[in-house]
């Protein structure tokens, strides 16, 4: 992959681009040889919030010729803290157009395609089929499964990115042969790193994580560094520390159910669609948001009893569990999946069938 994007023919720097780039082009591992794989450079983001908020601007400001845009959401007022990209006068509008909006002011030389549009196996083909490198701000592991899925089917560059509280991860997946993001999928739950929208982040991590993911392409597309390939980078922003994790390898075959790999043991997700839950009579299921107190209380489902995942470990509320909704169907969910499918391994080993939620309490 970086052979075929550093061998293209190479649009020429005009005297405008040495006026704006020309910090960057004196530096001499970029010159004007990056400076011209920049401009023919064609990035897509998928999502448009708190990692690639940053990642677009920088992206934008260094040159880079076309940069896609995917998301499907609206601007608002609780996105103002980490996504930067937006202001107050962009509440209630779509985030792609808002976006294209302010890139384009910054620098009207960039050509910005906008897809309003949830990716899915549907039209992601079409989407990627333009670009080189996929930027992945995604915040589910539906849509990090499709991305991961398709990088490596249409031989793509996935450049990765999640945040947790005051906890960044990157990693460039399927380059040059390398793991993809299901070789670290065990890692990921064994940690528990969680990453729904209302866990809640400092939003200069989401800064830092996306201008790092932004930094790892402009390396890829000039050549220059040593890129994050085999390696998960953990930062902290409590201890400002930063760790490089070596990727084990473990090819994890994702099919229709999804499946986790624990213990030498594989257990397969059973997930369920909130219209399948209503066409089941009420006194037979039981709803478990596994959420913080502090996000049940801003939105919950009807009749569902909160017991944060945390307390998943605790012998007594896994009694709880099994004594006082025996012979109920169990569904647990959490924002969009990530810590369901943490909850859903612990179950498991506890040998209490269960289901989670197909793509959480946010699609409703």
């Amino acid at each position: 992959m970086l052979n075929s994007l550093m061998g293209k023919k190479e649009t020429q720097v005009s005297y405008q681009d040495y006026e704006r780039y020309s910090r960057q082009i004196i530096i001499e591992e970029i010159n004007i040889t990056g400076q011209q794989r920049l401009k023919n450079a064609k990035i897509i983001c998928i999502g448009a919030g708190g990692l690639n908020s940053p990642a677009l601007l920088y992206l934008t400001t260094c040159g880079i010729g076309k940069l896609g845009i995917v998301d499907y959401d609206i601007v608002e007022l609780s996105n103002l803290q980490r996504q930067v990209i937006y202001n107050t006068k962009n509440i209630k509008q779509s985030k792609v157009e808002a976006a294209q909006s302010i890139l384009e002011s910054i620098n009207p030389q960039i050509n910005i395609q906008t897809y309003n549009t949830k990716l899915s196996i549907h039209n992601i083909n079409e989407i990627f089929s333009d670009y080189d490198i996929i930027i992945d701000g995604t915040d589910n592991f539906n849509s990090r499964q499709i991305i991961s899925r398709y990088c490596y089917k249409l031989h793509k560059i996935h450049i990765y990115g999640a945040i947790d509280k005051f906890t960044g991860h990157v990693s460039v997946f399927n380059y040059q042969n390398g793991p993809n993001y299901y070789d670290i999928y065990d890692n990921i739950l064994s940690n528990h790193f969680n990453n729904c929208n209302t866990t809640g982040v400092l939003n200069t991590i989401a800064g830092i994580t996306g201008l790092i993911q932004a930094t790892e392409a402009i390396k890829i597309i000039t050549g220059i560094g040593s890129i994050l390939n085999g390696h998960l980078l953990k930062i902290d922003a409590l201890n400002l520390s930063f760790q490089k994790i070596k990727i084990k390898c473990k090819r994890i075959k994702i099919q229709n159910n999804v499946n986790v790999l624990n213990t030498n043991k594989l257990y397969k997700i059973q997930q369920i669609s909130l219209k399948e839950i209503q066409a089941l009579t009420p006194q037979f299921y039981q709803l478990i948001d596994i959420r913080q107190p502090i996000e049940f209380k801003i939105k919950n489902i009807n009749n569902a009893i909160n017991i944060p995942l945390k307390n998943f470990k605790k012998k007594h509320f896994i009694q709880y569990i099994k004594n006082e909704l025996k012979g109920k169907i169990i569904i647990i969910y959490c924002n969009n999946e990530l810590r369901s499918f943490i909850g859903s391994q612990i179950l498991s080993v506890n040998r209490i069938k269960h289901y989670i939620l197909k793509g959480g309490i946010s699609y409703i």
